[in-house]
């Protein structure tokens, strides 16, 4: 990801916004928190990564309907990953570190504003068993992971565009 490409918006809290609409509508319509989390960004960054699309496909409602890590903080940290992660196993340790520091951030903001990393925690259901998850979507649960989404979506991209100041 080319983070220069944030230049073009000049006002930080509107781009901002921006963002938290079109990934909150984006879950609404078409569902996969971590896909949408993902596309989100390669549509910012004017970007057509079909595998990496692809590869967040599995981390739905919980690492693949299994309640377990919530599939938006997965695809935040995937993207984190593009942008800060090692380019090459040969960097050894020091390339990992570097990486994973933003990457901590946003694990540490997501389980300070969730209170929980994993999804049956955050939505207290089990969403493979199609009656709980049927009621939890009837009851609001869209809106509710549509939020989390867009605050994922929104933190991430602060990370994003504080880091493309420093450069500069």
């Amino acid at each position: 990801m080319i983070l220069s490409k944030l230049d073009r918006y000049q006002d930080k809290d509107k781009f901002l916004e921006e963002l938290r609409k079109k990934a909150f509508d984006m879950e609404m319509q078409n569902h996969g928190c971590s896909q949408v989390v993902v596309q989100i960004f390669l549509d910012l960054f004017e970007e057509n990564n079909v595998p990496l699309f692809m590869a967040a496909s599995p981390f739905a409602a919980g690492m693949s309907l299994t309640g377990n890590n919530c599939g938006a903080l997965v695809g935040g940290l995937m993207i984190l990953g593009t942008a800060f992660g090692r380019k090459d196993i040969h960097e050894g340790m020091d390339g990992i570190i570097e990486g994973i520091r933003p990457c901590r951030k946003l694990v540490k903001y997501f389980q300070g504003a969730q209170h929980a990393v994993n999804c049956r925690e955050i939505t207290g259901v089990d969403l493979s068993d199609p009656k709980a998850s049927e009621g939890y979507f009837a009851g609001g649960g869209l809106m509710k992971c549509s939020n989390i989404i867009a605050d994922v979506v929104v933190y991430v991209a602060d990370l994003l565009y504080e880091e493309n100041k420093k450069r500069k």
